[in-house]
């Protein structure tokens, strides 16, 4: 399975412009506890950039934004959870026969 979270805006003449990243299958369970945790808790949530230099310098944007996340169908979030608990217990089954193996 995989996961991609999807940005969306429209441009002046209101066209539909996206942005997708895809999530790492080994983040799938953290991103989905935040998820339910921003649903569950009804707060905000801030989204921010770091610059980190080649020297590893980091450096906040002076870019923020904040907003909330709405639950279209709790049933379909619970379903995708249940799959990427599914696809975790395969994983750590499969990594657990190639070292005994």
């Amino acid at each position: 399975m995989k996961l991609k979270l999807i940005l969306k805006t429209t441009t002046k003449k209101n066209k539909e412009v996206y942005l997708k990243f895809n999530i790492a299958p080994t983040k799938h369970i953290g991103f989905i506890n935040f998820i339910k945790l921003a649903l569950d808790q009804d707060k905000p949530v801030s989204i921010s950039f770091e610059k980190i230099s080649k020297k590893g310098d980091k450096e906040e944007s002076k870019i923020v934004g904040t907003f909330k996340f709405e639950g279209k169908s709790d049933a379909e979030l619970k379903k995708i959870e249940e799959e990427v608990k599914e696809q975790e217990k395969k994983r750590k089954k499969q990594h657990q026969k190639r070292v005994q193996g």
